[in-house]
């Protein structure tokens, strides 16, 4: 065995990577010692899991969910920073099974390590001593590609499979443990099976119990010594009988730490060395035989024997028999049949004979001829077996001795009791201890006083035919010496002890199983019964068995949830928080917390989550019961009349929300197909002209209108989080000009600025002060009868910021002014009515004032109204505290917004003295390009597919899962993925585990989803996303978007 050593960063070490085994729970086995310089603060117990952040951990779950569910090796890139240097590794999982549990290996390899080392070996075998034994050099190859492979993947395993089949002898290769890993056909058309049938299965399963036996001895010398043994002329796992034209070879496969993994076996036909050297023996294994045995050669020496032997015929066991004559040993008569033997050994080539040796104080023996004959049929000579024969008495004795040794040492209750008056005759001390007596007292008992008087009858009635030999029956009641009961189950079997007919019966105390059937048949019937909703998992989440309230509360049938994990019923938010405090956590008490749980809809149910670890019998978590207490809004009882009155008025912030998503995927596409359908008209009329400019218009507005809806409903169900900056007001100018260009332009009304302080800034939530104003600057256009409208924003009342508007440049015209006192009156259907504004703008705009504790006021001039103003603290405060979550952003750390990245090719890269020239920019080319879309619904991937069929290729995938396979089997070059998908992940999740595959770190990704909110590209942007275009993904702005990245 040679060593090789490779001097790589950050682990110096052995070739062996830094590795960690994990049971299913992520609990930590054991771990190298290469591995603290990854995790320095590793230790024993604890959860692998929680040595990750949320990013590597949403990566390293997933690929835990995969080795579970394929029961195969799953790869991936991961990075870690050691010493505060950010390494690649290759991370793999790879499953360990045993056979009651699973276990599985995490190795750690330095990406660049993986792909630049030299060939080393994780596995050795010894091969110049295969070159000796070895005879067909097809075997030494077929090994070599074992020692580089094993363990096999799905596809090596293959290659191997088809390599030894070509073999002209038996190949087969095995566990340590015993089970056959591969067998090659002609091995396994010897027995009988096909090659696929032996795999997996043990030398038991196909083996008669002797030679199970042996060959398990064998292997335990393999494994201990870490030598090869080679059988000759002896019995095979091949063939039965003894084949004297095959040797059987078996050598071990080690790893570096001497470790035998796996044990390797093939035949080959026998040279002629034997009539070299005669026979040699391993005599080490032949002396420690368990038979009384000898060797003996044609000149009737002996060459080898066993330690029984010796002691059979009571011979002195210091004294070397080998090379003594029989006649030095046997007596005449033994001999005499020995060569009477010899002399009939060409017809029967073994034979056996009863024998009782005089000299030898009588021993009764049977003895067995067998002779012994070379490759070339030459006689070598004889074995020789004998077996000592017990007489009635002896056999007597030898029972007894085994009854009282079964009676002392059996850990097992035991008495015996005579059949015919049911006395008992013996009893053990676990029985005495069970039951509470003394020896003598229970020795002068018979069975029936085991029983109470009512269970006597039931006794008798049972009779030997209700009763299996060998089998337990029961449960009895038994009485113990202090009048207290126990039940038992019996084991009984019939035997003669001390001359009498008895039974013998093994006593299995069941008290504590019934006791515990019965809690678990309680347990059953409040798990059934209860109106709680309850879920059970195992000890990673994953869902095993629901009750009825499960599903008549959420929706959700026992189907739709098993072997779901349990983490994907809740809202995101939640889902780090149960991994860590429950199903990772190792804590053995109950944990109460608050959640979220999805119903099938999409809406969230706010419960209280009681979580209780359920133990195995080795005290570890085995599996969870989840009681999930649903919390119910408080029911407030109104008046009728009222009520009905306030639900004219009043909506329903959750329905109008999901109301409005399920509308806006379907109202896409059919605005999308609809300019399709504009565009496909080669030469309009003016009529059609008219027609498609109608279409455009109000689909404009309705998209508005949606966007405005679905942002009234997030705000009205209090699930937005207000995140307090500092604004430079002039910093927002720009895009409040963009957000109303439109409407300007379609209104033809220009927007002009009046007086605004360079030095003016407030403090407040940027997203939603830029979508207020934007509102209130389009109420103003839309309105206004004038040709130019002027903003303008000072410091007021110094706590307070003026942001206000007029449409003429000395003052505001009085037509506005009551336009804009009856848009924010008490009437929403005054704006409808009479300036045509759809009232979820209004409400948007209301809404937002209120939350920001914004005033409206008409600042004057010497009595005379100048400006319609929104009157905005200088300092952030919101009349909703309670109910909203305030996130502070500091001022020294503004926060950054990658604009929409480009992709860089190697051209770019080019010297700086060269960006002098001029470059002329690439024409966006569809035909070279390929893309992967993710989204779920059909209609949309229908008109994505004719909005952009000039692409190279175009694939579909409705969720992550679905979309695996293609990544790995396929290149493109961008990727545009819905942020609502099908499955267990989001959009979100899946751009980050994207990313962290190879070949994708570089690859656009677009964001796109039905519903714009305020601020949603930059957010998306900056979440990693290279760009976002919302829905419907016209070809227009899907052109923009890509030309921004191409280019």
């Amino acid at each position: 065995m040679s060593t090789e050593t490779i001097n790589r960063t950050p682990i110096d070490s052995t070739d062996i990577s830094p590795s960690i085994i994990i049971d299913k729970s992520g609990k930590v086995i054991a771990f190298s010692n290469d591995l603290k310089k990854i995790f320095p603060s590793i230790t024993p117990q604890t959860n692998f899991f929680d040595l990750f952040d949320e990013i590597k951990l949403l990566t390293l779950q997933r690929m835990f969910i995969d080795v579970r569910k394929y029961n195969n090796t799953v790869r991936d890139i991961v990075d870690l920073e050691i010493d505060k240097i950010k390494y690649n590794f290759e991370v793999a999982f790879s499953p360990m099974r045993s056979e009651n549990n699973v276990y599985f290996l995490i190795n750690f390899n330095d990406e660049s390590f993986v792909k630049n080392r030299t060939e080393t070996h994780k596995l050795w075998i010894s091969t110049s001593e295969l070159e000796k034994i070895a005879h067909d050099k097809r075997i030494i190859s077929v090994v070599n590609k074992i020692k580089l492979n094993y363990p096999f993947s799905f596809i090596e395993k293959a290659k191997v499979q088809k390599d030894i089949n070509e073999l002209d002898d038996y190949f087969w290769i095995k566990e340590s443990a015993g089970k056959l890993v591969l067998v090659n056909d002609k091995y396994a058309e010897s027995l009988g099976f096909k090659s696929n049938q032996l795999e997996n299965k043990s030398e038991q399963d196909y083996l008669p119990k002797y030679l199970v036996n042996l060959y398990k001895t064998v292997d335990a010398y393999v494994i201990d010594s870490t030598n090869a043994v080679i059988f000759e002329g002896v019995t095979t796992p091949i063939t039965s009988g003894t084949n004297r034209n095959i040797s059987i070879v078996e050598f071990p496969l080690c790893d570096l730490d001497n470790n035998v993994v796996a044990i390797i076996g093939f035949s080959q036909k026998r040279e002629q060395f034997l009539q070299e050297s005669k026979l040699e023996v391993d005599d080490f294994l032949f002396k420690d035989l368990p038979l009384a045995v000898i060797l003996i050669d044609n000149n009737f020496k002996i060459t080898s024997y066993s330690k029984e032997f010796v002691r059979l015929l009571n011979l002195n066991d210091k004294v070397d028999l080998t090379s003594l004559e029989l006649n030095k040993i046997f007596e005449k008569e033994f001999i005499s049949q020995f060569e009477n033997y010899l002399k009939n050994a060409d017809k029967i080539s073994e034979l056996t004979i009863n024998y009782i040796f005089a000299e030898k104080a009588h021993l009764n023996t049977e003895v067995n001829f067998k002779k012994i004959v070379l490759d070339n049929g030459d006689y070598y000579g004889t074995q020789i077996i004998i077996t000592q024969k017990l007489d009635a008495d002896n056999q007597t004795e030898s029972k007894a001795k085994m009854y009282e040794a079964l009676i002392e040492h059996l850990p097992e209750a035991m008495f015996i009791y005579d059949i015919e008056n049911l006395k008992f005759l013996d009893v053990n001390d676990a029985a005495l201890k069970l039951y509470g007596y003394k020896r003598n007292d229970f020795l002068n008992m018979d069975l029936t006083d085991l029983y109470a008087p009512e269970d006597i009858q039931t006794l008798i009635q049972t009779g030997d035919s209700k009763i299996v030999q060998g089998s337990y029956s029961g449960p009895w009641r038994h009485k113990k010496s202090d009048g207290t009961s126990v039940l038992v189950e019996l084991r009984r079997s019939s035997i003669e002890f001390k001359g009498k007919k008895s039974h013998l019966n093994l006593v299995r105390n069941v008290t504590e199983q019934s006791e515990s059937k019965k809690r678990t048949q309680i347990l059953e019937s409040a798990f059934d019964n209860t109106s709680d909703p309850v879920i059970i998992t195992d000890k990673d989440g994953f869902i095993t068995e629901i009750n009825e309230p499960v599903s008549k509360r959420f929706g959700y049938s026992k189907k739709d949830l098993e072997t779901r994990p349990f983490i994907s019923l809740v809202a995101d938010d939640d889902r780090a928080k149960i991994n860590k405090n429950i199903f990772h956590s190792g804590i053995l008490k109950p944990t109460i917390m608050d959640v979220e749980i999805k119903k099938p809809s999409g809406t969230f149910h706010k419960a209280s989550l009681i979580a209780t670890p359920i133990k195995n019998f080795n005290g570890d978590i085995d599996a969870f019961s989840l009681v999930i207490k649903p919390i119910d809004e408080p029911v407030v009882t109104k008046d009728l009349k009222k009520t009905q009155e306030d639900s004219v008025e009043k909506i329903d912030p959750p329905f109008l929300s999901n109301v409005f998503h399920e509308l806006l995927t379907p109202i896409n596409v059919i605005l999308g197909f609809t300019q399709e359908l504009g565009e496909s008209i080669q030469s309009p009329n003016e009529e059609q002209k008219e027609a498609v400019d109608i279409i455009k218009q109000n689909q404009k507005l309705l998209l508005q209108i949606m966007d405005n809806a679905v942002e009234y409903s997030t705000l009205e169900q209090k699930v937005v989080k207000l995140k307090s900056e500092h604004i430079k007001f002039v910093d927002i100018l720009n895009e409040l000009k963009e957000n109303s260009k439109k409407t300007a332009e379609d209104k033809k009304v220009e927007l002009s600025y009046g007086k605004i302080s360079s030095s003016l800034e407030v403090e407040s939530d940027r997203q939603k002060i830029v979508s207020l104003l934007s509102l209130f600057i389009k109420f103003a256009i839309q309105i206004t009868k004038e040709e130019k409208i002027f903003l303008s924003a000072s410091v007021y009342q110094d706590d307070f910021c003026a942001v206000g508007i007029k449409d003429t440049a000395k003052a505001i015209t009085p037509f506005l002014l009551k336009a804009f006192n009856d848009i924010f009156s008490e009437d929403e259907n005054m704006s409808r009515r009479n300036y045509g504004f759809s009232r979820f703008s209004v409400k948007l705009a209301k809404k937002l004032i209120d939350l920001l504790s914004i005033k409206k006021e008409t600042i004057t001039k010497d009595a005379d109204p100048v400006e319609f103003a929104l009157v905005i603290p200088l300092k952030f405060v919101i009349n909703d505290k309670k109910k909203l979550e305030v996130e502070t952003v500091p001022q020294q750390k503004e926060v950054e917004v990658r604009p929409p990245q480009k992709v860089v090719g190697k051209q770019s890269e080019k010297d700086s003295t060269t960006s002098a020239v001029p470059v002329e920019k690439k024409v966006l080319d569809l035909t070279q390009l390929s893309c992967l879309y993710l989204e779920d619904q059909v209609d949309s991937q229908m008109l994505f597919k004719s909005q952009m069929k000039e692409l190279k290729n175009i694939e579909f995938a409705p969720s992550f899962e679905s979309a695996l396979p293609l990544l790995k089997t396929k290149k493109f070059d961008f990727l545009v993925m819905d942020i609502n998908l099908q499955g267990e992940y989001n959009g979100l999740d899946a751009l980050r585990i994207i990313q962290k595959m190879p070949g994708y770190k570089n690859v656009p990704v677009i964001a796109s989803t039905a519903y714009l909110l305020p601020g949603a590209r930059d957010n998306f942007i900056a979440a990693g996303f290279n760009d976002f275009v919302s829905k419907p993904l016209l070809r227009d702005k899907l052109i923009e978007v890509l030309k921004t990245l191409f280019n």
